[in-house]
């Protein structure tokens, strides 16, 4: 058997790293990051844990993509019992909406570049 894991590595450029803790702790409600120190890194990788136990960390260094491009990379989805309410904090914490032609779903830009899908619980 193959399965996709609950945790998720991305990399981030330092410019983003307040707006990404900002982002995650506050406006996804997974509260206060834990930092790993790696051997040689400038920035300790923070990591977000959400109430389903999965996890996401994140690497800030300059070799990270630029945020302009990274819609071309893999895309995220979040999952949550109240979509309309978590597009709302997401709208309020002015991400902006990405549109994806022949889909009607609700896709935004994280800080950073990342784009992110909200789907409901109900759709799983």
């Amino acid at each position: 058997m193959i399965a996709l894991s609950n945790r998720v590595h991305l990399f981030a450029r330092p410019n983003t790293k307040e707006r990404l803790v900002e982002f995650f702790s506050d406006t996804l409600g997974c509260g206060p990051a834990t930092a790993f120190d790696l051997p040689g890194d400038m920035m300790p990788v923070l990591v977000f844990r959400f109430p389903n136990g999965a996890s996401l960390s994140v690497e800030f260094t300059e070799e990270a993509p630029e945020e302009a491009p990274l819609h071309r990379g893999a895309w995220l989805e979040l999952v949550t019992d109240d979509s309309s309410e978590l597009k709302n904090r997401i709208l309020g914490a002015g991400l902006p909406r990405v549109e994806y032609h022949g889909s009607d779903f609700f896709y935004f830009k994280a800080p950073g570049g990342q784009v992110m899908r909200i789907a409901s619980a109900q759709e799983m």
